[in-house]
């Protein structure tokens, strides 16, 4: 058994977290795949947009026997309002996905609504809220190539990847929209994130027909839709900044079993001979992912120097992978390519090596990522003996035990919620004021105070007895107890140092909703694109519905 593959403590660190890729688990993936298997029909029954492309749009969804219907609202932004942060109140375009068939009536009341985003009141029927901004660059260069009957040239394309890009993607209950607990017992999104994906794909979808569409209405005559395969190297762009990391923290449940569903999937496969035909397919893959990196644009410095060392080292593994298939050795398994990737390349090359490995067998990871939901309940055990608690404290979070935390160096950070739009913000406890309204996001803190106070206690009093005395610490308690058997729960990691890259937790996240070409603009937010390469509605097919992973300019020759 590989130990950083399956190691928590090895997979669970920032660092490790910061250099994970999509692959067959991530939820674009598998939902594009149910899209396909199920044969979701999809229909547009409203396409009212004037010359602008001001208007409404509506997409319908049948699947089994039930309707959903996106809406899509276009509107005029002016230069000056137009901004990619949470605290915008106005956008080019904002969308919700709904539960149900739209009559006049519920379109008008969201279109008093939707566009106002969080200052809009939504109801349980709205499963998803979203909103994005033109990159308007790239919508005028392609809007003016197609009004004079010409193609975009695919390097432009590249250079932005999206016409669209999404600022927010809410669901699960925030702002009135549909919990899902109440989403996956009364829609067929049965999984998490499912329906959002099925959101964004669709609001690409809507950027190329509204782009089509202004192209068409400047000049009627000359106009030409995009080509297949310049369109299909569109994703749908997406800005996002601290908001996701809480989430890793408030939902470790749910975190354990998208690592557990992964590591398990590698598992299934690390112990297979090699045969040709599977290296060979391999190699391929491995070389599509290098093509994908020397491809990717971004500007930060942190980035660059990542994206090169990783190149380099992926380069440097092809090249062993050509000599392991021209040895022909018999007896090797994937563990010992795995292995070797681990012991010699940094952790983004390692990441490659296994999610590529992974596209080898479907049949390993497809059940499993129809399986990505857990209970999330979390309660004490009382009767337990304080040396119980104190037990799985020091087996499960030795890495937190060793902290000097009166180190204001571990103890720099602090996480809060903004009281304008009720997001995360992260603080700088002895630069800024306001470490007063900070979450208890802090786990690693958290345990080695509770820890501190255990040990000075009889350890033969119960945990009821003890929190009667110290009722701060339920919370913590109730976490330890709860978490005990779930090995990939916590991010084994102090968040709170002063030498914490929150984007790390981003890309942790990003990489299961199946994003790419990671752009960060500073350490606490960055754009990504989704659907890069993947194909649209009008191509789709078993062919190509999971073979865009690291999609390239190349890649539909």
């Amino acid at each position: 058994m590989l130990q950083q593959t399956m190691n928590s403590q090895n997979v669970m660190t920032l660092d490790k977290m910061g250099s994970r890729y999509p692959s067959r688990l991530s939820f674009s993936r598998s939902m594009l795949r149910r899209l396909l298997h199920d044969n979701w029909k999809i229909t547009k029954s409203k396409f009212d947009l004037n010359d602008q492309g001001y208007g409404t749009v509506v997409y319908e969804i049948a699947i089994n026997q039930n309707i959903y219907s996106l809406v899509c609202f276009s509107q005029h932004l002016a230069n000056e309002d137009r901004s990619d942060r949470v605290i915008a109140e106005k956008w080019d375009t904002a969308y919700s996905l709904i539960n149900g068939k739209l009559d006049e009536k519920e379109l008008t009341r969201l279109k008093e609504n939707v566009p106002l985003q969080e200052s809009g009141r939504n109801s349980s029927k709205e499963l998803i809220l979203s909103r994005a901004n033109k990159s308007v660059r790239l919508f005028k260069y392609v809007v003016n190539c197609l009004s004079k009957g010409e193609q975009p040239d695919l390097n432009e394309i590249n250079k932005v990847g999206y016409i669209l890009r999404t600022t927010a993607v809410y669901g699960s209950g925030k702002f009135g929209l549909s919990d899902f607990s109440n989403t996956k017992e009364v829609t067929d999104f049965k999984q998490p994130f499912r329906a959002e994906m099925l959101a964004v794909y669709l609001i690409r979808e809507f950027s190329v027909e509204l782009v089509e569409h202004v192209a068409k209405k400047k000049n009627p005559e000359k106009a030409v839709k995009l080509n297949n395969n310049i369109k299909q190297h569109l994703g749908i762009g997406n800005s996002t900044g601290l908001g996701m990391a809480p989430f890793i923290i408030k939902h470790p449940k749910l975190i354990n079993k998208w690592m557990s569903q992964y590591t398990q999937s590698l598992k299934n496969i690390l112990n297979q001979k090699i045969d040709e035909e599977k290296i060979n397919s391999y190699f391929t893959l491995l070389n599509k992912a290098l093509d994908y990196l020397r491809e990717v644009i971004t500007y930060d410095e942190y980035q660059i120097k990542k994206n090169t060392k990783t190149t380099n080292d992926l380069d440097q593994y092809v090249k062993y992978i050509k000599n392991i298939n021209e040895s022909r050795d018999e007896g090797l398994q994937w563990s010992d390519l795995i292995s070797f990737a681990e012991d010699n390349y940094n952790f983004d090359t390692q990441e490659i090596a296994k999610v590529q490995l992974l596209e080898l067998y479907p049949e390993v990871s497809e059940l499993l990522a129809e399986d990505m939901s857990d209970n999330e309940e979390m309660q004490i055990n009382e009767s337990d003996k304080l040396s119980s608690l104190k037990s799985i404290i020091e087996k499960n979070y030795f890495w937190a035990l060793d902290i000097n935390f009166l180190d204001k160096k571990n103890d720099f950070l602090f996480w809060y919620i903004s009281e304008a739009k009720l997001e995360p913000r992260l603080g700088e406890r002895y630069n800024e004021k306001g470490s007063e309204l900070e979450q208890n996001l802090g786990v690693a803190k958290m345990v080695k105070e509770v820890h501190e106070t255990i040990i000075k206690e009889d350890q033969d009093i119960s945990v009821a007895e003890f929190l009667v005395k110290n009722p701060e610490f339920r919370g913590i308690i109730r976490r330890v107890q709860s978490l005990e058997q779930y090995p990939f729960a916590e991010v084994k990691d102090n968040i709170l140092s002063e030498n914490t890259i929150p984007i790390n937790m981003l890309r942790f996240k990003l990489s299961f909703f199946g994003a790419n070409r990671y752009d960060p603009k500073s350490d606490r937010w960055l754009r990504v694109s989704f659907f890069s390469g993947a194909p649209f509605l009008s191509n789709i097919n078993k062919e190509n519905v999971d073979s865009w992973g690291f999609a390239t300019m190349s890649s539909y020759n």
